[in-house]
């Protein structure tokens, strides 16, 4: 199961910002054994709603007009990007939060929602965001190094802090989580439900038998992997959530992925071709 519902390809060409009738509506991947996040202190952070108003799914902002977020998000009507979010109650009446309605919108080329491959979606934004102490870009570095095996990474998002509480989170969230090897990812200790981690992807979960385990849930999708310092994967899909023996899986900032997304944000007719999925 995606840590939001699965894109329905039907919608992928139906856009909020086109049409404005369309309902956006779904749910997406809170952070589980997490901690609330300082005020503005992960000041790339964006929250992304639906054209009912509700927040749904989490980004990073790349540039003064770029977010970068999950295809698999998409399903939900993405129709506003607000930015310098801390709590969401506050999000409307902060004086430091900057609204943003999406212009156009761009799923890598080779995304598949069967196996979650290419996980990745480009926001064009109507207008820049302006930068200020409580909002900042967050530019990808190329090429971004795999993370090692033990790597601890966090993550950051507003999705359910509970698995028994289906709601988003009021307060941005964040927890750490540790890498775990691709290989050990796809073993029957880990994976008994046949998806495949592939190159481009991340996996990374709770390791230690004694700690709390700590995850992304529904509504975190498309919120950053920092590991080091610097953003190398994007919130994705997971089986259930807080489950010791199903990690987190994230998409891998690649150097294809890289190149895809510079390439569309220096020109937006860019492309590239997929093999057959």
């Amino acid at each position: 199961m995606a840590r939001n519902a699965r894109s329905l390809l039907a919608l992928a060409k139906t856009l909020c910002f086109v049409l404005h009738v369309q309902s956006c509506t779904g749910g997406e991947a809170e952070i589980i054994g997490g901690k609330k996040v300082k005020a503005h202190s992960l000041p790339y952070m964006a929250l992304l709603y639906n054209s009912k108003g509700n927040p749904v799914c989490g980004g990073t902002l790349l540039s003064p007009t770029w977010v970068l977020s999950a295809a698999h998000c998409i399903q939900s009507m993405i129709c506003t990007v607000r930015l310098g979010v801390d709590t969401v109650h506050n999000s409307k009446t902060d004086g430091f939060v900057q609204a943003r309605k999406v212009a156009r919108q761009y799923q890598h080329p080779c995304y598949n929602a069967d196996t979650n491959i290419h996980d990745l979606w480009l926001l064009k934004l109507s207008q820049a965001v302006e930068e200020t102490t409580e909002i900042k870009y967050l530019p990808l570095e190329n090429p971004i190094p795999d993370p090692k095996e033990g790597t601890i990474c966090m993550v950051a998002g507003w999705g359910w802090v509970k698995v028994d509480i289906k709601k988003m989170s009021d307060d941005l969230m964040s927890a750490d989580v540790t890498v775990i090897k691709r290989e050990a990812c796809n073993s029957t200790k880990y994976n008994n439900t046949g998806y495949t981690i592939t190159s481009d992807m991340v996996c990374a979960g709770t390791v230690e038998e004694n700690q709390v385990v700590r995850d992304t849930c529904q509504g975190d999708s498309g919120g950053p992997l920092m590991c080091n310092g610097e953003q190398v994967g994007i919130t994705s899909f997971g089986i259930g959530c807080a489950d010791r023996t199903k990690p987190g899986v994230y998409a891998f900032l690649s150097k294809q992925h890289i190149d895809w997304i510079n390439g569309k944000m220096k020109n937006e007719s860019y492309s590239e071709e997929c093999a057959s999925q």
